[in-house]
């Protein structure tokens, strides 16, 4: 049969990759996270795998969460940011500043699951959740809108209500004292006045102190309710970056806050790429990584079966037989210098999926090119994949690859830009740090040896680099030995997924 009839490996995008859910493999983040009552951050770098498990976790939920608990899943693609700017408070630091408006984000999507929860297991209702759901439909309509709403104009509308300071009479439902103001009230018009600034700002202190004490003391059967957080990247950008740095620290700071306070009650989940949890001014940060953080990594084991299992349901389909060996698709079994293509292709990685998938996906590519020649007189058929399609479509994997590093730190340390450039007009896969020190002048004239190492520093926790331990003769990168830190080095050298990209030549003898 021909191969080309039935492989695929899917999707390189969680978003756009519908077929998911029928091939998704998890590396054990997810039970991780879920078992462990302090955990509330989800980290992996960009292209790790975060919204294929956050959205494997959406549509699957009996696989990891008991049927009597509740899983909201909130993802920010459309979400209204600039709001959030409209409730910081000036007076706190930066970790703080949007805390507020985040704890009232997860508040109100409790308030609404818990008395759904009430009214579907007919328990009465607890007189002070009763009365704050009345007072969010007061505020905000009947049904309660969806968060994306309520951050949108519904929101806003709060800077034209007088909610009094000492609370309101919710254990009788009197909200007589709760005035509405009338007409529409646009961002720009709470923006460009103080006054309606105030009134905003105080309101959802008042209706946050509200929503807290309805929660507190709930009873004792009442289910876990798990918030997930994704997509809050989505305006990780050159122009938004000074903005949205502060607007997730606060997301973190209001989950953490929020799992302590509703201890293994309330647990927000925020799934985040590790290389911005890194540039967040976070009180702690180690600490907070260590004890509330799970790192979404990989391994050869786990990429391996994550790879056999996508390829097995294109297989399936077509009623071929299951596939046990990656290496046993192709025509040969090693490759130049006795390399098996599994090994070949997993060095030119950085062991994450997303660039398995990649390279995979432009093997088979370079295939069906070579299949629909439009100068050949032959019909091409395979049995197998060719050995030279994994050199063929390497120069091509290796400019995505470097496409995707650039997009993963252009915004938070655009010196990559110009790192990239020095070691390609180095011209070889080996260098020193002196001589990207002489690159590096071109563009920094005044550049110091001991800035070169600080740059070499954070090309290895990357894995763009790497070098050699003591005597041994393997290369150290970080996606390969996540436990190996820096260490200065006589020689380092460019990952092998980079090489073809950079227009790299085999190193010279030192």
């Amino acid at each position: 049969m021909n191969i080309l009839d039935w492989i695929d490996i899917g999707k390189v995008s969680a978003e756009r990759d519908d077929l998911l859910s029928k091939y998704f493999y998890d590396a054990g983040v997810l039970n991780s996270v879920i078992q462990n009552s302090d955990s509330f951050l989800v980290l992996g770098r960009k292209g790790a795998g975060k919204t294929a498990v956050f959205k494997y976790l959406s549509e699957n939920k009996a696989e990891f969460i008991p049927d009597e608990d509740i899983l909201i899943s909130l993802s920010f693609e459309d979400y209204n940011w600039n709001i959030h700017s409209l409730l910081v408070d000036p007076g706190k630091a930066e970790s703080l500043a949007f805390k507020q408006s985040w704890k009232f984000v997860i508040l109100v999507e409790c308030i609404k699951a818990y008395h759904k929860w009430y009214e579907d297991s007919n328990i009465t209702i607890p007189k002070k959740l009763s009365s704050t759901k009345k007072l969010l439909e007061k505020l905000f309509d009947s049904p309660i809108p969806s968060i994306g709403k309520i951050i949108g104009k519904k929101l806003l509308s709060l800077s034209k209500f007088s909610l009094p300071k000492a609370g309101l009479d919710l254990e009788n439902g009197n909200f007589d004292s709760a005035e509405l103001g009338g007409g529409e009230v646009s961002f720009e018009d709470v923006k460009n006045d103080d006054n309606l600034q105030g009134i905003l700002t105080n309101n959802i202190e008042n209706v946050i102190t509200i929503l807290e004490d309805s929660l507190f003391n709930l009873d004792s059967s009442c289910p876990i309710i798990y918030l997930c957080f994704d997509r809050v990247d989505e305006s990780w950008d050159e122009v938004s970056y000074t903005a949205s740095k502060p607007v997730i620290t606060g997301l973190i700071s209001a989950s953490d806050t929020i799992s302590s306070q509703y201890k293994n009650k309330i647990r927000p989940v925020v799934f985040l790429r590790e290389d911005i949890f890194e540039v967040l001014e976070i009180n702690d940060s180690n600490k907070l990584r260590e004890d509330c953080g799970e790192l979404l990594h990989w391994n050869r084991t786990s990429l391996n079966n994550l790879i056999l299992r996508r390829l097995n349901f294109y297989a399936s389909s077509k009623d071929v037989n299951s596939i046990t060996d990656i290496d046993g698709l192709f025509d040969k079994k090693e490759m130049r210098q006795r390399t098996r293509p599994t090994n070949y292709i997993l060095k030119r990685t950085m062991m994450r999926p997303r660039d398995f998938i990649a390279y995979m996906g432009k093997i088979i590519r370079v295939m069906k090119d070579k299949q629909n020649d439009p100068f050949s007189d032959e019909i091409n058929e395979f049995e197998n994949l060719e050995i030279s399609a994994i050199y063929d479509a390497e120069p091509s994997y290796s400019d995505w690859l470097r496409q995707e590093i650039l997009d993963e730190w252009k915004v938070q340390n655009p010196i990559i830009k110009d790192l990239f450039n020095s070691l390609r007009n180095n011209g070889f896969t080996n260098f020193t740090a002196e001589e990207l020190q002489e690159q590096m002048k071109s563009q920094h004239p005044t550049i110091r040896i001991e800035q070169v190492n600080d740059y070499l520093r954070f090309l290895f926790d990357n894995s763009i680099v790497g070098f050699k331990l003591g005597a041994s003769k393997e290369w150290r990168f970080k996606c390969f030995y996540p436990s190996q830190g820096f260490v200065v080095s006589d020689e380092y050298r460019v990952h092998e997924g980079l090489v073809r990209s950079l227009n790299l030549k085999e190193t010279r003898e030192k």
